[in-house]
């Protein structure tokens, strides 16, 4: 009861925590007109929190192989508790550049942790349903920052979503007091047969050690997946208001209205399509990242459809033919990052997840960041108009299929080694 107490705790993380990187990018035009800078450099501040967070996870992680996980995620989570609510102060653009940057420090801390610990409270052959939860509450938790952002900012001043975010923070510092730390390895059943000191799970992870990770090469084209992923898609659902309101004249309450009908639907796809790659992998060691390669291919050209439509905000039935469309893309994008989560768990030991996790959360966030400036160059290269920067970046996901043939190669084995004991801390 204890346990489930705790995943619940770390999946409400989760969602707040998620809410944080998404807030701003709604209200752009509104807080550069009060600030007084350019839209523009909303983009840039959004890029950068990401860039930072990325970076600061993989310190995060080294910590969280040395550190009891839970009391690290105490600290960060009361340090982008307290600086997001700095950022309510912020005068121009320099003072909210800085108050985002040292947020960005405490939430570059949240999801290679949680990943970590819940790995260690879920059994293997249900990891891709548990990944789907997260990933689904990841995105719900992106959602809510841009619907508090969409919804509250015609009628409330900027400061206001921002606000409730802080405080959501602070919530969860206290629930946290409360999570249980298991034991790493706790429910993998391969580690409970082989000796603790052949193991190591007492072991921690040195810098010397990162050139051995990459022995486990399906890790290491996981990663690049995920980094080529999030260059394509990651900037897609950020700025899906803006660019509503923008190139097609939709009101903030109905483009946000949009958004939630279209990325909504990857809430019950993570755990769905989670699921059902759980089930396949019963029978196929390839049959998880065999579901991505369906997700992944189909959502690609569904988007590349779907963003190369130039409707107008007026013809109705245009409008309904894109969000159909975009919908199903974004369903099955749902159901990836689960499944690569899961794949990385079974294929790495746990006395090195934490940095795992990190390294994969510094890849898909350092490629979100790039997107985000890949598409602002697009803005402006296309006279300020998001849509043709869409379809280029919906050719570019297409393209990432490539990575699963390696994958699908190289993963049987490295599943294999692990399960045969020779993957270890000695000669990882």
């Amino acid at each position: 009861m204890r346990k489930l107490k705790s995943t619940q705790i770390l999946t409400i993380l989760t969602l707040f925590s998620s809410a944080l990187f998404s807030i701003i990018t709604p209200m752009s035009e509104e807080i550069s007109s009060a600030l007084s800078f350019s839209e523009h450099q909303v983009v840039f501040i959004n890029s950068m929190f990401l860039i930072v967070g990325a970076v600061s996870s993989l310190i995060w992680a080294l910590l969280g192989d040395k550190f009891p996980r839970r009391n690290l995620l105490i600290i960060s989570t009361l340090e982008w508790s307290l600086f997001t609510l700095f950022t309510i102060f912020s005068k121009d653009f320099i003072s909210l550049l800085v108050f985002q940057l040292i947020t960005a420090i405490g939430f570059g801390a949240t999801l290679p942790l949680i990943f970590s610990l819940i790995i260690d409270l879920a059994d293997p052959h249900n990891r891709g349903k548990k990944f789907g939860t997260l990933s689904a509450v990841y995105v719900l938790g992106n959602g809510l920052g841009q619907i508090l952002s969409g919804f509250l900012i015609d009628y409330y001043v900027w400061q206001i979503p921002i606000l409730i975010i802080s405080i959501t923070g602070f919530v969860c510092t206290g629930l946290l007091i409360t999570v249980i730390e298991p034991p790493r390895g706790y429910k993998d059943d391969l580690y409970k047969t082989i000796d603790d000191s052949a193991l190591g799970l007492n072991y921690k992870i040195k810098l010397i050690d990162f050139k051995q990770i990459w022995k486990i090469k399906s890790t290491m084209w996981i990663l690049l997946l995920n980094f080529l992923m999030f260059i394509s898609i990651g900037a897609i659902s950020s700025f899906f208001i803006s660019m509503l309101k923008n190139d097609y004249d939709v009101s903030s309450t109905l483009a946000t209205g949009f958004l939630i009908l279209v990325f909504g639907s990857q809430v019950p796809s993570g755990p769905v399509i989670g699921g059902f790659g759980d089930k396949k992998f019963e029978k196929d060691k390839n049959g998880r990242m065999k579901v991505v390669l369906f997700c992944l291919l189909i959502g690609s050209i569904c988007y590349i459809i779907a963003f190369s439509l130039f409707f107008i905000s007026s013809a109705f039935i245009f409008v309904i033919f894109f969000l159909l469309i975009a919908l199903i893309g974004a369903f099955l994008f749902g159901g990836i990052d689960p499944l690569t989560q899961a794949t990385l768990g079974e294929i790495n030991p746990p006395q090195i997840r934490s940095t795992i996790y990190s390294i994969n959360f510094l890849t898909y966030t350092l490629g979100r960041s790039i997107s985000l400036l890949i598409l602002s160059q697009f803005f402006l290269l296309f006279n300020n108009f998001y849509s043709p920067g869409y379809f280029i970046l919906a050719i570019i996901a297409l393209t990432c299929t490539l990575t699963l043939i390696p994958i699908l190669k190289y993963l049987p084995q490295d599943i294999d080694n692990i399960k045969i004991g020779q993957v270890t801390a000695k000669n990882i």
